[in-house]
This record gives structure tokens, sequence and C-alpha cells, in this order.
């Protein structure tokens, strides 16, 4: 299992030159992938797209490809030089306010070597990605090996909600039963009511009150989610809807079940649901 978000760097050597490749991710419904590099051509960014999409099914990823200035030699004082000059002579007859500071200078700079050098080819860059993409895909385990002891730990606790509610569902019906002989009592002297008819009033109200199937079905979709858990392919969107049809369970309960305590434990187990959701947001 995977987290979404991760990060993965690497550097290739081009010639004379060093580029740093880094590769982010994060959380999206689908996989959408981001390509920024001013030197690439149109095919080397096609194929870049492609290596994400085959390492990672889920996930926001950004790519960016930059020069490394710090491993280049000393500053080109004579271009530096040169540029702003022919940039103030520009600005001079244009007749532009300010002088022309070395940010300026430093853009055209950057311009004009985009320009004259050769865009960046797919074989000169796969090192590079290959190696960003492994450190990433690494990270987004160690990530979602932590989402899931976290998300084991929360399906622990829900489950022992679950089993609480089985057992204060089980005195239910006996307990109402008896708030009801007990108002008819109250009543003993108005109201003449059968022995049968009592009985099965009795048994509708059990039958009302009964959620084993909802509490059956709840364990079933706690157990799914643990499963889903041990996967190693991409399970985000499965547990997705199995938590969906865990809080549909609890809502029915709740709707079912008129008792304080139940109650209170339904809020309880739904605000414990709500924090698995926000995890399970994170994993691939």
């Amino acid at each position: 299992m995977n987290s979404m978000t991760g990060f993965g760097r690497a550097a290739a050597a081009v010639g004379s030159r060093r580029f740093v490749v880094e590769i982010r991710s994060v959380n999206n419904r689908g996989v959408d992938v981001k390509v920024r590099g001013r030197e690439l051509d149109a095919a080397c960014e096609i194929e870049i797209i492609r290596a994400v999409r085959a390492a990672i099914e889920r996930g926001s990823v950004s790519l960016g490809v930059r020069e490394d200035g710090a491993a280049g030699a000393s500053l080109p004082t004579e271009r530096i030089r040169a540029m702003h000059q022919s940039l103030e002579t520009v600005r001079s007859e244009l007749g532009l306010p300010g002088p022309i500071d070395l940010g300026t200078v430093a853009a055209f700079l950057g311009e004009a070597a985009a320009e004259a050098g050769p865009a960046l080819t797919w074989e000169a860059l796969r090192p590079a990605v290959t190696e960003a993409l492994a450190a990433l895909t690494a990270m987004r385990a160690r990530e979602g090996a932590a989402l899931a002891a976290d998300l084991r730990a929360r399906l622990a606790r829900l489950a022992g909600t679950v089993e609480a509610i089985k057992a204060a569902a089980a005195s239910l019906p006996t307990r109402a039963a008896r708030r009801l002989e007990e108002r008819l009592s109250a009543l003993a002297a108005e109201v003449t009511v059968e022995p049968a008819r009592l009985a099965q009033e009795i048994a509708l109200l059990a039958e009302r009150l009964d959620v084993s199937e909802e509490l059956v079905r709840l364990r079933t979709h706690l157990e799914h989610l643990n499963r889903l858990l041990e996967e190693s392919a991409a399970s985000g969107r499965k547990m997705d809807f199995v938590i969906q049809e865990v809080g549909r369970e609890l809502n029915t309960v709740g709707s079912k079940v008129q008792d304080a305590d139940i109650a209170a434990l339904v809020i309880e187990g739904k605000a414990e649901l709500e924090k698995i959701r926000e995890q399970a947001q994170n994993i691939e």
C-alpha cells in the first residue's frame, strides 16, 4: 500500500552541463502529470509522462527539470557585462526608466542559453527520471506503511464500538417491552389490552429495533477494509467505497434504535469513521 504523497530527486550529466530532476506527488482522485523544463523536447516530455503513469496509479505529480548552476564553473563575467551593456543600450534607446539590474540580466542570459543549447532528449534524461521515480515510489511506500498502521488501529477502535453497540442492542427489545408493559399498566383502568395483542405488539417492537443484520454487515465491511490494507496494489478507491457503506450502516442503526446509549456509540463510531475517511484519501 502506497501513500499519494512523496518526493524524488536525481541528477543527469549532459555534456558539460548537469541537470536536476525533481518529482513531487500529492493527493488526487486520478493521476495527473505536469512536466516543467524549458529545454525539454516534445518527445522527451511525452516519454516522461509515460514513465510516471507506468509507476503511479493515483496522485497529482509535478516533475521539473532544471540546470544545476552550482555545478558550473565561475560566473561568466564577460558575458554578464556584455548582456548588461546591450540591455542598457536598448533601455536608453526606448527611453525606459531605471537602470538594468542583475535579475534582468540573469533572466536574459537564461533565455539566451536555452535558445542556444540543444533540447534535452529522453535518452539523456532517462536515468535521472528513473532514479527520481524510484525515490518517489520508495517514499510513497514508507508513507503508505505508516498510514496502514494508523488505519489498522482506527479500524480496531471502530470494531470495538460496533461490538459495544451489539451488546447494548441485545437487551434493547426486552427493555422496550418492559417500558410498554409499564405504560399499559398505568392505563389499565382506562384501557383493556388482550394478552395476545400485547404479545404481537412486543414482537413487532422487537423486530423494529433489531439491528443484527446491520451489525453483521458492519463487521463484514470492517474485515474488508482490513484486507484492503494488506493489498500491495492501489486500493484507495476501493476503501472509499467501503467506507461509504460503513457510514450508511451506522446511520441506519442510529435511525432504527431510539436509545441514548446506542446513539452515543453511533456518534463515536461516525467520528472515528471520519478520521479513517480522511486518512484513506491519502492512499493510492
